[in-house]
């Protein structure tokens, strides 16, 4: 290895700007704070752990199409394990709840680690 020479490459992720974190607020409401500030800090795209974190929220009917998955309804999809396995967040009456789903099985479960401890395992 050369002395000096820096092999790493480069993160392909993208941060958001605050115009465009408040037009993802306008669109879906007061999401996580976690969410909004790992996409202004840290970015989209794939992550170290190989989570692809999408450049905003998006309806599952536009990653399964309209006979989405029945678990999926309360869901805003924010990324994916590129096998089958999405990451998102569940409107509740409270709040939102950071979910896993497995469309191999069509479940739905609850993460219990937040977003930033899911992204970095």
């Amino acid at each position: 290895m050369m002395a000096g020479v820096n092999f790493m490459v480069e993160s392909k992720m993208e941060r958001l700007s605050s115009h465009q974190i408040e037009a993802i607020k306008t669109e879906h409401g007061p999401l996580p704070d976690e969410y909004l500030i790992w996409l202004c800090e840290r970015g989209w795209g794939e992550q170290e752990s190989g989570i692809m974190l999408y450049s905003g929220p998006v309806h599952p009917k536009e990653i399964f199409g309209e006979q989405y998955p029945v678990a999926l309804r309360e869901v805003l999809l924010i990324g994916d394990d590129m096998a089958g396995f999405s990451i998102g967040y569940r409107a509740l009456e409270l709040g939102w709840q950071f979910v896993g789903f497995d469309s191999a099985v069509s479940e739905l479960e609850t993460v219990k680690e937040g977003l930033g401890a899911y992204l970095k395992s």
